[in-house]
């Protein structure tokens, strides 16, 4: 049973080496994507479609991971500040910030006339932004207000 004067600061260490390398690698991720799309010389074959769907499903996958990692450090800090509208200004502009991030890699496909994968990879997008929003940013926001009472 965890105490009120318990301390994760060596978790939250962890995690944030956990978010640091994540974060990397999902930037190496995003330069295939680039690198691949340029590179390919049939970037409508089949197996080429396949290698950049792998890769843009990876990527979400760990922009997901990233997300929740940086917001689950917040339930173990001891004394979180006041919600402030610049707070949720900051915390809004992060989740659309990171959102259309996740969205141009569909519309790069689009530049590249890959239709198919462009619309697979937005609907993959719109998941895992459904993901996101039900099980980290509302978790999240339900964890302030209660912090607020």
């Amino acid at each position: 049973m965890a105490q009120e004067n318990e301390d994760y600061s060596d978790y939250s260490r962890h995690v944030n080496t956990v978010i640091t390398g994540t974060t990397l690698i999902n930037g190496f991720i995003f330069t295939a994507i680039i690198t691949f799309l340029t590179r390919l010389s049939q970037p409508l074959a089949l197996y080429s479609q396949a290698l950049l769907l792998l890769l843009v499903v990876l990527f979400y996958l760990n922009s997901l991971l990233i997300e929740h990692l940086t917001v689950e450090t917040l339930y173990f800090c001891r004394r979180v500040p006041p919600k402030t509208r610049k707070i949720d200004v900051r915390t809004m502009l992060m989740t659309a910030i990171t959102s259309l991030f996740g969205f141009s890699v569909p519309l790069m496909f689009l530049v590249y006339d890959l239709v198919f994968l462009a619309t697979v990879s937005t609907v993959i997008w719109l998941l895992v932004t459904a993901v996101y929003l039900t099980l980290v940013y509302k978790p999240m926001a339900d964890f302030r207000k209660k912090q607020q009472e």
